[in-house]
């Protein structure tokens, strides 16, 4: 098939966003070409890439969905007609390459997952989010009647509260500024929520869980001023783990908030962390955990329907980052159609 012109989101300075084109060309022997149907808006982490894009520009965007319309002569396993993921920009097609697990530049390349029949194209954009929650929610290691509380409720935040619910924690307890994602909140399976813009969310928690605090707390959000709230919200011996993308730093009362309480406090960066290939102490690949998460899906264990608060033409791009720009009200997820690109 000859090469194609098709539309992509591009971030041309800080605030600015514009729809421009690419050339994408016949794939590689190793490669597919993949026509996307939909992309998903990681509003955190694009988010931080809109506010630092420089002169020079950004491309954003990981989470797209499509279906392979040309095919290398040397890839085995796809054809024309499937539907695949791939981590990939805000664009109307893309080339992948599809070879065994590897680092390239230092980061981990996979070939891309198919999608099950069970799984919409919408659904399916959610797979690198639920990844992030999944990933995070196992490095938490929270128990069987643990109290457990997720500081942050936009869409990350919501899928590790959907992931902590499986370990039947007692009270799971989703905090957030904006009343309709602590609604969304409920329906992901938090017992308890808190509007810490009207009450003490600190307080909320300890009196919540008897005194004591959450076993386990996650901050699932960007602000890094966040991370006090949730050291003072944990039990003395908890975890507090991170899994949001705050960027910059934070200042911490080391005696007070960390060591008197002898907390634990987790990062969560999958990249690298995870082998390549599965062996008998570690079967959690990337792709495992991502066909886990398709299989859950489609059998109901984790919705996304619900989350979906725009599912708009690529060509209202602009709009939806300026929406996100403003703050967090109006919008949870935001899904970007390519079907008539």
């Amino acid at each position: 098939m000859p090469t194609i012109d098709v539309p992509r989101v591009a971030f041309v300075g800080s605030g600015r966003v514009e729809i421009d084109s690419v050339a994408v060309s016949d794939p590689l022997p190793n490669q597919i070409r993949v026509r996307t149907t939909q992309s998903l808006i990681s509003a955190g982490s694009e988010r931080n890439s809109f506010e630092l894009a420089g002169a020079e520009g950004r491309r954003p965007g990981y989470s797209s969905v499509g279906v392979v319309d040309a095919v290398g002569r040397e890839v085995a396993g796809y054809r024309e007609g499937d539907r695949v993921y791939a981590t990939a920009p805000h664009q109307g097609a893309h080339l992948v390459e599809v070879d065994r697990p590897r680092v390239v530049d230092r980061k981990e390349r996979y070939p891309p997952p198919r999608i099950p029949r069970t799984v919409t194209d919408v659904q399916a954009t959610f797979l690198s989010l639920a990844d992030v929650a999944l990933h995070g929610v196992r490095r938490g290691r929270p128990y069987i009647g643990d109290a457990v509380a997720v500081f942050g409720q936009g869409v990350v935040g919501q899928l590790v509260t959907q992931f902590a619910r499986m370990v039947n924690p007692y009270p799971l307890i989703g905090i957030d500024l904006v009343d309709e994602r602590l609604e969304l909140a409920r329906r992901s399976g938090a017992t308890h929520t808190v509007n810490a813009s009207r009450e003490d969310g600190v307080a909320r928690v300890i009196e919540l869980t008897g005194g004591e605090g959450a076993r386990v707390v996650f901050m699932v959000t960007r602000t890094p001023s966040i991370l006090p709230d949730c050291m003072r919200a944990t039990a003395a011996g908890g975890t507090v783990t991170l899994t949001g993308s705050p960027p910059g730093a934070v200042e911490i009362r080391l005696q007070e908030e960390l060591l008197r309480k002898e907390l634990t406090i987790t990062g969560t960066y999958q990249t690298r962390l995870y082998p390549l290939i599965a062996y008998h102490m570690q079967r959690w690949t990337r792709p495992a955990n991502r066909a886990y998460i398709y299989e859950l899906m489609g059998r109901g264990g984790l919705a996304v329907d619900h989350l979906v608060s725009h599912h708009v033409p690529y060509t209202h791009a602009q709009e939806m980052y300026a929406m996100i720009a403003r703050g967090p009200v109006g919008w949870t997820g935001i899904v970007l159609d390519w079907s008539e690109a």
